[in-house]
């Protein structure tokens, strides 16, 4: 795939994603608002509705308290106010009742508006001998009648500043009975108390019935101070901050600094715990547009990868194949010349090469197999007992002559008491064959090899180090992938087909050991394999 090509859809699915996300993210923020928004109008309501209750609640208490007291003091209070308040213009009734009503006016004018008369009846009824009672045709006089007399009869008269004396103190007595009853009144709603079992009986009943039930503290606050409540999780103060405040006993003649205030500790929970099925069916689905998204861009670039991997190893296949084929090629040619063809040592010596070059194919058709075999997972194993410092030997003996070409030499420690492990030799042997070879590659100079064996619990420890070109760290962690070979710029230093180690690995796994490299740039590495005595055992 183009380069370019790749990374304009790679571009385009990340703009994708994040442009999805970001709708998602817009609209649960908005949910989430349209939530908070309900919550606090349902609970407000709420709140209202209690501190309604708790009102009326108070008021109807005095009430039945007054009323009580008054009718235990006094059962003819409201009798003795009816007749203490009649006040009236004469009539005379068939039972002998007298009527008296007396007509006040009064005059109001505010600035630009008409002037407001307002009329004050008064009447006054009574049965006693006799009533007072002004005459027209006298003024300034009232005339004393017996019940008996008619209007206009003989009878005793009163001056009209007598009757003014008595209107007034009869005033002044109902003035006093009013002024008492608004002291009752104000020491009564000044000392207004209300408790918390009061408080939380009319919160639970106002939130009965409320769309939102969340848990709730709350707390009766006077004079700016928290007076009581109950709370257990929340301060004193997030009461006086709290926007769930409302004023009580707003209607009195007094009103008191009394405040409900309530805290929902678990507003964000309960607010969120409302729409978790949203929420998880959101997020859910936005993990798996995120997870489809990873995958898609993992397996595009893995095989973008593999693709080039495979088009590497064919060219170093091909040029791995053409040199011995090259090299036959022209063995055979000069054994079919006359004047080679009749000297019996050079004809060994081409045939000897031809044979050396076939041997070299025969290895890397072999690698192709092993490789093929590893991809179809057709390797097949045979365990049986064998000594591991055995097959070190052979495969020493087997590259003793590439190591001596070079002036090299390899060093073996074969301290490991038990060495007899099941495996399968073969690929055992191949094992370490490729560790060997890879240790041969990577030494620029004279190969300097050392091959180390020792006891490590239910197994056996073996390294193999040398003294060539290490790699980095980023190497290490990529050298067991296959077809990796490490790089020189953009130059392949090293011939081969970049399966040799992604090979040991899986041998290694199949015999249930571990495999590590330890190296550093110039200074060499060191593959440390554990094999177990008895892999089959292993879990």
């Amino acid at each position: 795939m183009n380069r370019k090509l790749f990374t304009g859809l790679v571009f385009m699915m990340l703009l994708s994603i994040i442009g999805i996300i970001w709708v998602q993210i817009r609209w649960i923020n908005k949910a989430v608002g349209i939530r908070n928004e309900n919550f606090d109008f349902y609970v407000t309501a709420s709140i209202r509705e209690a501190a309604e209750s708790l009102e009326s609640t108070w008021r109807m208490n005095n009430f039945f308290d007054d009323f009580m007291f008054s009718s235990a003091q006094d059962p003819d209070t409201s009798a003795n106010i009816s007749g203490y308040l009649s006040m009236n213009s004469y009539s005379a009734g068939s039972d002998g009742t007298v009527r008296i009503q007396i007509t006040n006016q009064s005059f109001t004018q505010n600035p630009g508006e008409a002037p407001v008369i307002t009329i004050h009846d008064t009447i006054y009824t009574t049965d006693s001998s006799s009533v007072i009672m002004a005459t027209p045709d006298k003024p300034g006089q009232v005339v004393i009648l017996d019940r008996e007399g008619e209007a206009g009869s003989q009878g005793n008269y009163v001056s009209q500043e007598e009757l003014v004396r008595w209107a007034n103190r009869r005033s002044n007595e109902i003035r006093t009975m009013s002024d008492q009853m608004i002291a009752e009144l104000y020491q009564k709603e000044k000392a207004v108390r209300i408790t918390k079992e009061e408080v939380q009986y009319a919160l639970s009943r106002a939130f009965m019935f409320s769309p939102v039930k969340p848990s709730y503290e709350f707390a009766i606050i006077r004079d700016g101070k928290v007076e009581d409540g109950s709370f257990r999780k929340t301060g004193r103060n997030e009461f006086l901050r709290s926007k769930y405040r409302i004023p009580l006993f707003q209607d009195n003649i007094v009103r008191p600094d009394l405040v409900l205030s309530v805290v929902f500790p678990g507003r964000t929970t309960y607010v969120l715990g409302s729409m978790a099925w949203m929420l998880a069916g959101s997020l859910l689905f936005s993990l798996i547009i995120l997870a489809t998204f990873a995958l898609s861009l993992f397996f595009i670039i893995r095989q973008k990868k593999i693709s080039e991997m495979k088009s590497d190893f064919i060219n170093n296949m091909t040029h791995e194949f053409k040199t011995p084929i090259a090299t036959i090629s022209l063995a055979a040619d000069t054994i079919t010349n006359p004047r080679v063809i009749k000297d019996e040592q050079s004809v060994r010596h081409f045939i000897s090469m031809i044979k050396k070059e076939n041997s070299r194919m025969d290895k890397k058709v072999e690698t192709i197999l092993q490789l093929a075999s590893l991809d179809r997972k057709e390797i097949h194993f045979r365990f049986e007992n064998l000594s591991l410092h055995e097959v070190i030997n052979h495969a020493v003996e087997t590259i003793d002559i590439i190591i001596r070409q070079r002036n090299g030499r390899v060093t073996l420690n074969l301290n490991a008491r038990e060495h007899v492990i099941r495996g399968d030799s073969e690929h055992i042997f191949n094992l370490v064959n490729n560790l060997l070879d890879n240790a041969i590659k990577y030494s620029p100079e004279s190969p300097e090899i050392s091959v180390e064996t020792r006891n490590n619990g239910d197994g056996v420890q073996m390294s193999v180090s040398d003294r060539g070109t290490g790699m980095t760290k980023s190497v290490q962690s990529k050298i067991f992938e296959r077809f990796y070979r490490q790089a020189s710029g953009k130059v392949h230093d090293v011939k081969g087909f970049g399966v040799g180690l992604n090979y040991v690995k899986a041998i290694v796994e199949a015999h249930r050991g571990t495999i590590t490299v330890t190296s550093e740039p110039g200074k060499g590495s060191r593959f440390d394999v554990y094999l177990p005595f008895n892999p089959e055992s292993q879990g």
